[in-house]
């Protein structure tokens, strides 16, 4: 069974620091504990939503090309699972990943959500309503699942990328099923 989730934000710690510090390497011990503290609640979490997490505790905007090799140096030592989605490195947490979170666009916008994550949406949508549906019909249930008000361009591409999702059953003629569809139809 697949779970639908609210979204959990990692409770950091408001700091102040500057880019020099960071650049000169002072507080990478304090980076690499809000990495891990942002991996264990926000995880599957992606690369730039991660960092943005990390470098908004330190009251700092984003993360420029002079912090980006500090904080790619300190990630590439976690010891967390990693994979590649759509170009960009997703960080799991270990944990169970059967599952997909909802939340406020001021959370996480839709180009944050990683592409497995979504598919467990369209997995549990399908579940729920036991029956073969149109793409187009499940696209307004995936919108409406997630929370959006409308089909945009990046819920357009993030639903295109986790229908084609191998855990994403298609019929071959333009509808998706569920995992098992039951006999009591």
């Amino acid at each position: 069974m697949i779970e639908k989730r609210g979204y959990t934000i990692a409770d950091l710690p408001q700091t102040e620091a500057t880019a020099e510090m960071i650049i000169q390497h002072l507080l990478d011990d304090e980076i690499r504990n809000r990495m891990i503290e942002t991996i264990e609640a926000e995880g599957p979490i992606m690369r730039p939503l991660l960092y943005k997490r990390v470098i908004t505790s330190f009251s700092l905007k984003k993360v420029g090309s002079r912090i980006e090799p500090v904080f790619d140096e300190i990630a590439s030592s976690l010891q967390y699972q990693v994979t590649s989605d759509a170009g960009e490195t997703v960080y799991h947490n270990g944990k169970d990943e059967n599952f997909f979170r909802t939340a406020p666009l001021s959370e996480r916008y839709s180009y944050q959500i990683p592409t497995e994550e979504a598919a467990m949406c369209i997995n549990y949508i399908l579940e729920n309503e036991n029956r073969i549906i149109t793409k187009s019909e499940l696209m307004i249930l995936f919108r409406n699942e997630l929370g959006y008000e409308r089909i945009g361009a990046q819920v357009d591409a993030l639903f295109q990328r986790a229908s084609r999702s191998e855990s994403v059953i298609r019929t071959g003629n333009g509808r998706f099923r569920p995992q098992e569809l039951s006999a009591k139809r």
